[in-house]
């Protein structure tokens, strides 16, 4: 599964999570980028989903981040904490060559929404629509790690992306008990759980217990989980060992062939629906965790 490349997962223009709608839809957010001067003048031709031919002004330059569509999608609308999987184009808006693509093969890993590893370029995403292909003009502050917004106009970076699949933002189905002597978990408003481990000691093998039952297509092997998680470690001392919630980063891809993945991760998702929310217990190395997974999503490995 290929990455966003480094030069957009470090644009440093990071949005705030806020709380989330539990149809499994993103936050709306309270202001999207608006389009401008710049992004109005960029032009694309091609097919969507295919490499296009971009044209910008000489020596372009933006104030701030803005965002146009070129061609209007009638998908979902992404939100802040929607898993999007785009195709782009990224062109420097001093010499109009491009810089950077992704490809266009269809093997990009999926982008957050507001995640701030995805920087401005996921805060530009939001409020966008599948089939939308967008142009958006940033500035070249964007692409330092850490950049704030600034009022100044500078030269730019335009991208021309393709929005071509979003994925829930957390799991959607049907709330189910758990089984006695696991730990408690409480959601938040955007779906982050919290997990109490109990003071009884863990299970001494793996186990899976089903939090939420969804309807959506059933994982199997041949498949790439899209997934959000916390895991904490099961003892009197537990902590927080990894959060995809927290850390910046969003949704992650899981590819469910044997050896890709921890076996027990991949034994607890092997057979679930997307939309499930799945709480395992999982030792690795002598220590127990408790995991609990979204699942949001499926993609052909």
């Amino acid at each position: 599964m290929r990455t966003i490349p480094a030069l957009l997962v470090t644009i440093g223009l990071a949005a705030s999570l806020t709380a989330c709608a539990s149809s499994g839809a993103g936050t709306t957010p309270s202001s999207c980028n608006a389009p401008g001067a710049a992004s109005e003048s960029v032009t694309a031709s091609g097919a969507f989903g295919k490499e296009p031919k971009v044209s910008i002004p000489a020596g372009l330059t933006t104030k701030g981040t803005q965002v146009s569509v070129l061609k209007q999608g009638d998908g979902r609308t992404v939100g802040n904490g929607t898993p999007v999987l785009i195709e782009y184009t990224l062109v420097d808006g001093a010499t109009g060559k491009v810089a950077q693509t992704s490809g266009y093969s269809g093997t990009t890993a999926p982008i957050t929404a507001g995640s701030s590893n995805a920087g401005a370029l996921g805060k530009a995403l939001e409020c966008a629509k599948v089939g939308d292909r967008l142009a958006v003009a940033l500035p070249q502050s964007a692409l330092s790690s850490g950049a704030t917004s600034t009022k100044k106009t500078e030269d730019a970076v335009v991208a021309v992306i393709d929005v071509k699949r979003a994925f829930d933002s957390r799991a959607t189905g049907t709330p189910q008990l758990a089984g006695d002597h696991m730990p408690a978990v409480v959601l938040a408003p955007d779906g982050a759980p919290g997990i109490t481990v109990p003071s009884s000691a863990a299970p001494s093998s793996d186990e899976t217990h089903l939090l939420r039952k969804g309807h959506g297509e059933v994982l199997t092997d041949k498949d790439t989980a899209v997934i959000k998680y916390t895991a904490v470690t099961w003892g009197n001392d537990s902590t927080v060992a990894g959060s995809s919630w927290t850390d910046g980063t969003g949704a992650q891809t899981v590819p469910l062939a044997k050896g890709q993945v921890q076996e027990g991760v991949r034994s607890a998702l092997v057979g679930r629906k997307v939309g499930d929310q799945v709480l395992a217990i999982v030792h690795q190395q002598g220590v127990a965790y408790a995991y609990v997974i979204d699942v949001l999503g499926s993609m052909k490995s």
